[in-house]
């Protein structure tokens, strides 16, 4: 760093301004799911071009979420809830100019930018759940959370088989990390595009993309 300021967060972790800036909360949206045959559940948030944007989501219910990011829109995509009358939450995070306080700090960049004040809700504290290449992370991953924590959605692995009643035909069913809160703590497991497999589905194998999957706790956003 040439000059600038040095900020760090309370666990330690450095913000260098202005050759880097952090990703700041930008929306917290929340949609009611639909659960009828083949119905999808989108939510969308606009960005500035040019800048990374993540989302942190949680339901209500177990879901298969995903996300794609088409311009400067960012979807968050649920299907095949386990349940009805569920919900879900996305917080997303960017890099954009920021509000002036009434009071307090600021810091702009060198075209003029505000990049940073005291009430910017910086991305900080994720936490990293399973080790990448470990046969117990992927489509592994089980555990819960005291609290109420989000995740970046993503896929997890793939299980495939045959079909042989009714006639002979391939079978598959993608894993989707999923964090699903309820009451005070989140599970944070899988969801299945086609279920587990019946007894009329045979030569069974398992794809785990032994990944692992990052949380956030979303109640310091609140």
């Amino acid at each position: 760093m040439d000059w600038g300021a040095l900020l760090t967060t309370d666990n330690g972790a450095p913000f260098i301004t202005p050759q880097s800036i952090p990703l700041a909360l930008i929306s917290k949206q929340t949609a009611a799911i639909s659960s009828g045959a083949g119905a999808v559940t989108t939510i969308t948030q606009t960005f500035p071009a040019g800048r990374p944007v993540i989302p942190f989501v949680y339901t209500t219910v177990n879901c298969v979420v995903s996300y794609s990011v088409s311009d400067t829109t960012i979807t968050v995509s649920v299907r095949l809830p386990a349940a009805t009358g569920g919900t879900v939450t996305a917080y997303f995070f960017t890099i954009f100019p920021q509000p002036l306080p009434d009071w307090g700090i600021a810091i702009w960049d060198e075209q003029g930018v505000c990049i940073l004040t005291n009430e910017t809700r910086v991305l900080t504290d994720v936490t990293a759940i399973g080790i990448n290449g470990s046969d117990s992370a992927g489509f592994s991953i089980n555990t819960t959370l005291a609290g109420k924590y989000g995740i970046i959605p993503g896929m997890s692995g793939l299980a495939t088989g045959v079909i042989n009643s009714g006639g002979t035909r391939p079978w598959s069913s993608q894993y989707f990390f999923s964090a699903v809160l309820n009451g005070g703590v989140t599970n944070i497991g899988q969801a299945q595009t086609a279920g587990n497999p019946g007894s009329e589905v045979s030569n069974l194998a398992y794809h785990n993309m032994k990944n692992r999957v990052y949380a956030l706790n979303l109640a310091n956003y609140d």
